[in-house]
């Protein structure tokens, strides 16, 4: 969480969404951090809000990505910089391997706060987005482009804590697609995504950058 009482406003971090170069770029003007939580990065906007209501008139906006590829980032994630600290990943052997985890609600995978539907940190109790926008890990730069011109600041967003792996389609049979749609349906429905073969991921792009050429 980001939060600035200068620029009135208030950035939530969804976990493997590119949060973490999110978060980088938006420090400089978090002159608002004591309301943020001091237990995690990764608190849900409806608490937050619940402590402190005078953020409500803030400017609140999150970054969320399709729930097949954010999984695939945070299994790759999980192997390369978790496994240190949750040497359970070691065993873990292949992302199927993971979803069959989190199928059976294994506690000390399912605490993880990446295998929380992305809406849990957006949205309230009754399901209703809190945000005021919501960019879109596919569009990264052109939509913190549109989020920083909305609070009225120059950042240059770097990246960080990349996980290296192919298009997420290729690490999917039909068991994880059918799983991650039924386990993450309410983040699907609530931002339009779908499971993408490679071609169509490239069209996508295309469009997004079409888009920023005529914004």
């Amino acid at each position: 969480m980001i939060i600035s009482d200068r620029r009135r406003f208030v950035f939530v971090h969804v976990p493997k969404s590119a949060g973490t170069s999110l978060r980088a770029a938006l420090a400089p003007f978090a002159d608002g951090g004591s309301a943020a939580s001091p237990d995690t990065t990764h608190e849900t906007l409806a608490a937050l809000l619940a402590r402190h209501p005078e953020l409500a008139t803030h400017f609140k906006f999150a970054f969320v990505r399709n729930p097949w590829e954010r999984l695939v980032s945070f299994f790759f994630h999980a192997r390369q910089r978790l496994a240190p600290t949750f040497p359970q990943f070691q065993a873990i052997d292949g992302l199927e391997a993971m979803l069959r985890l989190i199928d059976r609600n294994v506690a000390w995978l399912c605490a993880m706060h990446a295998v929380r539907p992305q809406c849990d940190y957006i949205c309230g109790e009754d399901g209703v987005r809190l945000t005021d926008f919501v960019g879109r890990h596919e569009h990264l730069d052109a939509d913190f482009a549109r989020a920083c011109r909305r609070i009225g600041i120059s950042a240059a967003l770097p990246r960080m804590n990349v996980s290296g792996h192919d298009h997420y389609a290729g690490y999917y049979n039909g068991w994880c697609r059918d799983f991650v749609a039924a386990r993450y349906g309410r983040d699907i429905g609530e931002f339009g995504y779908a499971f993408d073969r490679p071609d169509a991921a490239m069209r996508e792009q295309a469009r997004g950058e079409s888009d920023l050429t005529r914004a």
